[in-house]
């Protein structure tokens, strides 16, 4: 509640009228608003922070970020893109994440790079050092809902406990999406890649994305993790590789350059259908047991190693033929 009597505020603002008049105070005041409102981050409705190419290049699109790239945020709290995002240079990232719990909704925008991976082998040009989304030393960052490609290095490179859904991540020159510990990799598409398509570390869960086309392995994962409901096609690598102690089930390993599926020891392999890849079907290492899996003209073989065969598999060298899996 303001102090000053409302007849005085009157004959003050009447005197400034009549000193500057009435037109030019209209300007000031509108001035100054346009400069308060201009030094302000761009909040959306639902309190989502707004990063676009505009703030990204002229001014900085919230406080702790500064004009030009990468996109700097180092407050947790709900980021969201409203355009494409541009980067010129395969050394720069997109957005450089510095702290933990930051949500980003790419919104069905873009983040593009100059690089342009094609051919066969795949070939990616230039490759440096940029990603789309960096934050490989944080935890609890989430990525969803739109496209990375022609970055550096990373399509997406986050740390521990990520969660990355509903990204396409293609034409970039190292790995399309990688994870540390304990991340959730769910729904997305990584293609054409100069790496491998989705990398995660241990303890992790990546079920129901698409990678193909990649220059080394579709999937790559480390100990003790899941993969589930994933389609590996054409990949110039194993269709999907692991560490130790992984379930892998439900999964489409296809014409592969490498074996279909490849797992360290102490592996669950069930359900999954294995075709047409160079290497071998499946190549397990024991202590593991593979049941319930279809294996099919693979060039190198149907199954490698000595895991145990735990029944109910079906495995043919050639099509038309069917042999006994080991």
């Amino acid at each position: 509640m303001s102090l000053i009597p409302t007849t005085l505020r009157a004959q003050s603002g009447a005197r400034a009228a009549r000193t500057l008049g009435v037109p030019r105070a209209i300007a000031l005041l509108g001035t100054f608003g346009a400069a308060a409102l201009s030094s302000m981050p761009a909040w959306a409705s639902d309190g989502v922070l707004e990063i676009n190419q505009t703030c990204a290049i002229q001014t900085g699109c919230f406080a702790g970020d500064t004009a030009g790239l990468p996109v700097t945020i180092s407050a947790s709290g709900s980021y969201r893109l409203t355009s494409n995002l541009v980067v010129s240079n395969a050394n720069t990232n997109g957005i450089q994440i510095s702290v933990d719990e930051v949500g980003i909704d790419l919104n069905n925008f873009s983040i593009r790079g100059p690089v342009v991976c094609s051919g066969t082998p795949l070939t990616c040009t230039p490759v440096g050092s940029g990603s789309g989304v960096a934050a490989n030393l944080n935890a609890g960052i989430s990525v969803r809902d739109g496209s990375i490609r022609g970055m550096g290095s990373y399509g997406v490179s986050l740390g521990e406990q990520a969660e990355v859904s509903g990204v396409r991540a293609r034409s970039n020159g190292i790995t399309g999406i990688d994870v540390s510990v304990g991340s959730t990799v769910t729904g997305n598409a990584a293609y054409q890649n100069g790496g491998n398509g989705i990398g995660s570390r241990n303890g992790s869960t990546l079920s129901g994305n698409a990678a193909y086309q990649n220059r080394s392995a579709g999937i790559s994962a480390a100990n003790g993790v899941t993969v589930s409901g994933n389609s590996v096609y054409l990949n110039g690598g194993d269709g999907i590789v692991t560490g130790t102690g992984v379930v892998v089930s439900g999964n489409t390993a296809y014409d592969n350059e490498g074996d279909g599926i490849q797992t360290s020891s102490g592996a669950i392999v069930i359900g999954n259908s294995v075709r047409l890849n160079t290497g071998f079907g499946l190549n397990l290492l024991s202590p593991s047991g593979y049941r319930e899996n279809a294996v099919s003209s693979n060039t190198a073989g149907t199954v490698a190693g000595t895991a145990t065969n735990l029944g109910d598999n079906v495995c043919s060298e050639a099509a038309g033929t069917t042999t006994a899996c080991p």
